[in-house]
């Protein structure tokens, strides 16, 4: 019966899971992307934590985004580390004067259901195939030990630390590694 139905009734129980119909889940190498859609409100979990609800993720994408740009003496060069879902990205790319972004994101299927599925690239605007952007699939600790350089602007767009993974992310050694790629007159 398991071989027949199971994997009918895991997405039965998954269902009842979440609030509105799950249209897309995939359980990647680092975690369980879900997204659900009901009444044209998208919303996007990772390991069945709330990430964004379109209804309202402007809010948090904006706060994160404008406040450093705002800041920093100028944007040519901008790191972006988590963010996978391109939101950030996509408030990033209204700044004219803006330079080249690396977004550094350790899911390559979270980047990639950014780029492709139609839900995503419709909120994200396509941002990730901007080309001013270079999408880094890397852990952001290994990429800030061995990055090279300054940048203008560092946006931190993690998920909530629910695993030893995600823990090292918020650290004093992780604050320390990104402030020590941040140009002086830059923003955090």
């Amino acid at each position: 019966g398991g071989a027949l139905f199971g994997e009918q009734a895991a997405f039965h129980f998954e269902q009842q899971l979440y609030k509105d119909p799950v249209i897309f889940s995939e359980q990647t190498s680092y975690q369980k992307i879900i997204l659900t859609k009901q009444q044209g409100d998208t919303r996007l979990y990772l390991d069945g934590q709330l990430q964004f609800s379109a209804s309202d993720e402007h809010r948090y994408h904006e706060i994160l985004v404008h406040p450093p740009m705002a800041a920093a003496a100028r944007h040519a060069r901008v790191l972006v580390l988590g963010g996978g879902d391109g939101l950030a990205v996509r408030e990033l790319l209204k700044y004219e004067d803006l330079g080249n972004v690396d977004l550094v994101d350790l899911d390559l299927k979270m980047t990639e259901i950014a780029r492709t599925k139609h839900l995503l690239t419709e909120l994200n605007e396509g941002s990730l195939d901007h080309p001013k952007v270079k999408v880094v699939n890397e852990d952001a600790f290994r990429f800030l030990e061995n990055a090279d350089g300054f940048y203008d602007v560092i946006i931190i767009d993690l998920p909530d630390p629910n695993n030893e993974s995600l823990n090292k992310l918020y650290t004093q050694e992780f604050y320390s590694l990104a402030r020590n790629h941040l140009h002086p007159d830059g923003a955090m």
